[in-house]
């Protein structure tokens, strides 16, 4: 039995968030849910009544509301899976933070009080922090633990264990109290996403066509666009009526005013998730994304910049642009992530389990193998699917994960107007990635190079996917060293 992981979401209410809310509970079995945390960033504020003014505030009610919808399907969610927790344990984890300002701080809350006793508590597991908003919510629980134990003897090893126990994931940083408090007190990891989520968010435009048919009006009205789904059917799309109570006219995305100024977006297109891949990371799919950051998966590549810091500046090969890319590590998923998110919503309507598809069960054991340089190494992969369908299996080398190769040409970094980064990537080139895998059903050989030395490694991924109409894929990610 897996480990889930265990997080706290904290977030300031943006449309995307929204979604990203409404994805995330239909995964919430997979992931221990400790706490849900409203916050407040630079792009939405709630005032408070004196000297600031609102500020793009959708309010405190939508998370609520979101909660009411899941609580219709979650009896037939049960029926897929018994761990599916029940809308009024969310509710009872639901907190509000600080919100009525950006990088407000200075007041304790009903949300840091409640994340200061999450992270001191006695649950040895890692807690993820999903930062979908500002961080100051987090910064004010922290400094509220500093303010209470500094001068206790014991205040070193209690901070030693809250730096080791606590990761947080940053999708921009959208206020100063990461920077201003939080790195300059705390040695706590980081994994800050500043490239990838722009393009599973309002830039996904950007993305070569071929990777993005998912998200485009087709799709979503065959797979997600349901009105009959009491979860989904208030899933944000381009112009499709839904308005959000709070926010600027101007960032309605779902008018027809807002097609009219956009033609490149028809209706019924995706916004936006691009707080997704801070949930995405943690989804023990078979990729292993969090067990180590430079591994890749769902939430992007990343690569360790300092101690305890990862950014997502890790670049992978984009076959239809033919350059490095760090947002393609992202990107490279999307067809996989979509095509879940479309069987998962499939089990808010189906009320028998053997109606819809489930998972293939995969033994993943001895994921970590030593090898011989020139050595054909054996592999199989034992599945089975629950619903007795035919099993697919597809076994790839992801290159880039992959110390063998150390093909990277000179990067640049691109920006939006703002000032925000938008893409770090190399002109265009070839890299020439190559290796011998003869594949055979459940059965591989994987040619391992002669001239590999002692310490590079070969990351091999096998797909196993069923075969019906919302497929579900389970992945096995393999690291083959060399002796």
């Amino acid at each position: 039995m897996v480990e889930k992981n265990r997080t706290v979401i904290t977030t300031d209410g943006e449309v995307d968030d929204m979604n990203s809310f409404m994805r995330y509970l239909l995964y919430s079995n997979d992931i221990d849910t400790a706490g849900i945390i409203l916050t407040s960033s630079i792009y939405h504020y709630a005032g408070n009544g004196m000297d600031v003014e609102p500020f793009r505030w959708t309010g405190e009610r939508w998370i609520g509301d979101i909660l009411d919808a899941y609580e219709k399907v979650h009896p037939n969610l049960k029926k897929h899976d018994p761990n599916y927790p029940t809308a009024d344990y969310l509710r009872s984890i639901y907190h509000i933070g600080n919100i009525s300002n950006a990088g407000e701080m200075e007041e304790v809350t009903d949300g840091s009080r409640f994340l200061e006793e999450l992270i001191l508590d006695d649950d040895p597991r890692t807690l993820y922090i999903q930062t979908w908003g500002g961080t100051n919510t987090t910064a004010r629980a922290l400094k509220s633990i500093e303010e209470r134990y500094m001068d206790s003897p014991g205040w070193g090893d209690l901070k030693r264990k809250i730096e080791e126990k606590l990761v947080i994931y940053i999708i921009l940083d959208q206020d100063v109290t990461y920077a201003d408090y939080i790195a300059k007190h705390w040695k706590i990891p980081v994994l800050n996403d500043r490239f990838n989520f722009w393009y599973f968010a309002y830039f996904w435009k950007e993305v070569n066509p071929a990777l993005t048919s998912r998200l485009e009006s087709k799709w979503q009205l065959g797979k997600i666009h349901d009105k009959h789904n009491p979860l989904l059917s208030k899933y944000a799309l381009i112009g499709d009526g839904n308005l959000i109570p709070g926010e600027l006219y101007e960032e309605q995305r779902g008018t027809d005013e807002f097609l009219t100024k956009h033609p490149e977006y028809k209706r019924y297109d995706f916004i936006s998730e691009g707080d997704s891949p801070s949930y995405l990371y943690l989804l023990n799919n078979g990729l292993r994304n969090a067990e180590n950051p430079e591994y890749g998966g769902w939430g992007g590549r990343f690569e360790q910049v300092r101690v305890s810091l990862y950014n997502n500046s890790a670049v992978d090969y984009n076959p239809y642009t033919k350059r490095f890319e760090a947002e393609y590590s992202l990107t490279r998923w999307f067809d996989d992530i979509q095509d879940d998110f479309a069987a998962r919503a499939s089990w808010c309507l189906a009320e028998n389990f053997e109606d819809v598809a489930h998972y293939p069960v995969v033994v993943r054991n001895h994921l970590d193998k030593e090898v011989e340089a020139g050595q054909a190494v054996v592999l199989e992969t034992q599945a089975s699917d629950t619903n007795n369908l035919e099993l697919t299996y597809q076994t790839w080398c992801y290159f880039e994960a992959s110390s063998y190769w150390k093909v990277l040409p000179p990067l640049k970094i691109e920006k939006f107007s703002d000032g925000a980064l938008s893409s770090l990537h190399s002109e265009k080139v070839d890299p020439h990635f190559n290796l011998d895998i003869k594949e055979d059903g459940d059965k591989l050989e994987i040619q391992i190079p002669s001239d590999a030395q002692s310490g590079d490694t070969f990351h091999i991924i096998t797909e196993v996917q069923n075969i019906c109409e919302t497929p579900f894929k389970t992945y096995v990610h393999r690291v083959l060293t060399v002796m």
